[in-house]
């Protein structure tokens, strides 16, 4: 008997050290991340074109579209997390800055790629489950951005707009606006999306211990 304690004891243990283990890669990936996408955004050969007249050429526009996609990649593939995701978001933000008229347009695009699952997910829900998750993203970008950022993002003070996005979906609402309107969208696009799928985790783990009884 007291074998069998034991070992269960032991077992619990090794599960939760395991859970330590993984959490704390987690988010090293995440500190990583921000790192390695900091240095490549305040990078100053990679200059800046927002005020420049027509587009970069020839080489430069290589190594430029390079680097949008390099940037993009670090992007997407993090999921929502409060410490290092606003550091992320700030990055975003420099980087956009410093992008040409044409270079924004394509990075926007690219971002919106690789968030298109989560796009999908909230258009795909009725009219009024969507205007109850953009009442609770709103609601969680305020209380997890920092000042600095918060005010440079008046979609989350436009109740108006918030309603159209609830009413017609992400794609549609977002049809016609600049890149500059477009990337006010990112930061609720992920927020709406990670909270998606945690109401989606119980029904599926719900669903899948039914399967098995």
């Amino acid at each position: 008997m007291k074998v069998r304690v034991f070992s269960q004891g032991f077992l619990i243990c090794v599960v939760i050290w395991v859970l330590v283990l993984a959490a704390q890669g987690y988010f090293r990936s995440l500190r990583s991340t921000a790192e390695n996408l900091g240095k490549v955004v305040e990078n100053e050969e990679f200059a800046d074109w927002s005020r420049g007249k027509g587009e970069p050429t020839g080489e430069n526009r290589e190594v430029r579209e390079r680097r949008i996609r390099e940037v993009v990649s670090l992007l997407v593939e993090q999921e929502f997390n409060p410490d290092a995701k606003m550091r992320l978001s700030e990055l975003r933000d420099e980087f956009y800055s410093r992008l040409s008229p044409g270079e924004r347009e394509e990075f926007v695009a690219l971002l919106l790629e690789g968030l298109d699952s989560y796009i999908v997910l909230f258009d795909a829900l009725p009219g009024d489950r969507r205007r109850k998750l953009i009442r609770r993203s709103v609601k969680a970008a305020k209380e997890e951005l920092p000042p600095d950022l918060l005010s440079s993002y008046e979609l989350l003070d436009a109740e108006e707009e918030q309603e159209k996005i609830g009413e017609m979906g992400w794609r549609a609402a977002m049809k016609g606006k600049s890149p500059d309107q477009v990337m006010e969208y990112l930061q609720l696009i992920e927020i709406a999306g990670e909270l998606i799928q945690r109401m989606r985790i119980p029904k599926w783990e719900g669903s899948s211990r039914d399967k098995e009884s």
